[in-house]
């Protein structure tokens, strides 16, 4: 069976039913979305009480952008530096 299904056609990282871990923004990469500089490092928005913080990171691709949220752990912190890419 063959897909006729166009790039447009293709959930944006906010819409996407997903969980937003390295993984899936590892896949958003390899799809064209690239990281726009720089990362917010901000308070979980799930997490607000335990004071957990989580990584708001832009994407963009064509003419489009969209905000993909991680939470905070050493595998996407050691991604981001290897980019060399800011966080604040």
């Amino acid at each position: 069976m063959t897909s006729n299904t166009r790039c447009s056609d293709q959930p944006t990282p906010a819409t996407s039913t997903q969980p937003h871990d390295l993984g899936t923004l590892l896949m958003l990469i390899a799809q064209g979305w690239q990281i726009e500089s720089p990362v917010l490092a901000r308070l979980s928005w799930a997490q607000r009480r335990s004071g957990e913080l989580a990584y708001h990171i832009i994407l963009t691709r064509a003419a489009q952008r969209s905000l993909v949220v991680i939470p905070s752990g050493p595998a996407i912190h050691h991604f981001l530096d290897d980019l060399n890419i800011p966080i604040t």
